[in-house]
């Protein structure tokens, strides 16, 4: 089967997106001829990563990017939505230029997951598979726990949502020229999908030592080790699993918080730490090389990552495949993997603030070590068996067939 391919960003060894859509790619060209449409500011990190592994023969990369003054605009977030949205349209003149030249069999907007912004390859004719895209909602319980800054993002985010969803004519075609519209979050996609809807998380892991070392040992340290790995800012849950942190010490835990990673709400975090009687036992490492992430997990008793509003990050996949039990909120991306059989998952509860339900998890698993540990194994097994890209590419493989039959 043909396959044409539109990856925003797909490159190996710096995670998010570009990982995922490397490995799919990847994992999708070992039975198929995969061609991929990317930024042409990939071209010399694949060169460097193909003299390493040599290219799949069945694995074709197209580059495109808009003229220089596009990219003189864009410098990091600045400008990227713009940009992100005039390469779509690039995209599907491209496209259609190797569409010409040569037919595929599917279309493929597989990575760039936002459901309010639209997809060049549906300009393109053909059958057209999009996404997983979709949006996550931020649970009204959580809300009334965050700063009033945070809750005006929140309500402005989800009305320019609404707005490009609805209103914008290129999403609007995006979605009724999709024959399959793939979904992360399928309970907040627009009900005109329903009947072409399909859930899927296309956040995998591989079993290699650049990304985990498995546990061998599963007994708990003497000082229970919680680990907290990502963005520091409120949508990835930093704070409340700083105040759930606290909240368990305060009971005379010995048990330490290690924090790995950056971003806006470092200062207030420490800050608090500063004037907390068991602030002491919260050690703040900032941003940390791969290799001392994996040695940090390796070392850790339970992956503590309350997010909301957001995507399953590969950093979860990590913490499983290391063989430590997640502990997490109910209902989001993360929530749905880990469930009950990898970790606890906790149920918001308006009688209550989230950080309380999650200091209660942890003293769960620190007073009851057998059930830890049972999860900690579960954990790694369902990483391995049902997060590996060769399990994604063989789903899409059949999404593939399903969609290029009714042609």
């Amino acid at each position: 089967m043909k396959i044409l391919i539109s990856a925003y960003s797909c490159e190996t060894g710096r995670g998010s997106e570009g990982e995922i859509g490397w490995r799919m790619v990847h994992a999708l060209a070992s039975q198929h001829d995969v061609r991929v449409i990317t930024r042409a500011n990939l071209r010399d990190v694949h060169s460097e990563s193909f003299s390493d592994s040599p290219k799949p023969p069945n694995l074709h990369f197209e580059y495109f990017d808009l003229p220089w003054i596009f990219r003189f605009y864009k410098r990091g977030n600045r400008g990227f939505l713009l940009y992100y949205y005039l390469w779509q349209i690039g995209v599907g003149l491209r496209a259609r230029a190797i569409l010409n030249e040569e037919p595929a069999d599917v279309l493929h907007h597989l990575i760039g997951g936002m459901d309010w912004m639209p997809a060049g390859l549906a300009l393109c004719p053909g059958p057209f598979v999009w996404g997983p895209v979709g949006s996550e909602n931020t649970h009204p319980i959580i809300l009334r726990h965050l700063p009033v800054q945070s809750r005006l993002k929140s309500r402005i985010r989800i009305a320019i949502r609404w707005a490009l969803r609805t209103l914008e004519p290129f999403t609007r075609l995006t979605g009724a020229r999709a024959a399959v519209v793939l979904s992360h979050t399928p309970e907040t996609m627009p009900q005109r999908y329903a009947k072409r809807l399909k859930p899927f998380t296309q956040t995998g892991i591989v079993d290699l030592p650049t990304l985990a070392r498995p546990k061998k040992d599963f007994n708990r340290r003497p000082v229970l080790k919680i680990v907290f790995a990502g963005e520091l800012k409120d949508w990835k849950g930093a704070r409340m699993a700083l105040d759930a942190s606290l909240a368990y010490l305060d009971t005379g835990a010995s048990a330490e918080l290690v924090v790995l990673g950056d971003g806006p709400l470092r200062n207030e975090m420490e800050a608090i730490t500063t004037t907390h009687p068991k602030g002491d036992q919260v050690r703040f490492l900032g941003k940390v090389p791969m290799l001392q992430l994996i040695d940090e997990l390796h070392s850790a008793d339970l992956f503590l990552y309350p997010s909301f509003h957001h995507g399953l990050a590969t950093v979860v996949l990590q913490a499983m495949l290391t063989g430590l039990p997640i502990v997490c909120i109910e209902g989001d991306a993360t929530g749905r993997v880990v469930e009950q059989e990898a970790g606890i998952t906790v149920k918001l509860s308006k009688h209550e603030a989230p950080a309380v339900g999650l200091a209660r998890a942890i003293r769960e698993l620190a007073q009851c070590d057998e059930r830890r540990q049972s999860l900690a194994r579960a954990a790694r097994q369902i990483a391995l068996e049902r997060f590996s890209y060769e399990t994604h590419a063989s789903r899409l493989e059949a999404i593939y067939a399903e969609v290029s039959r009714r042609t």
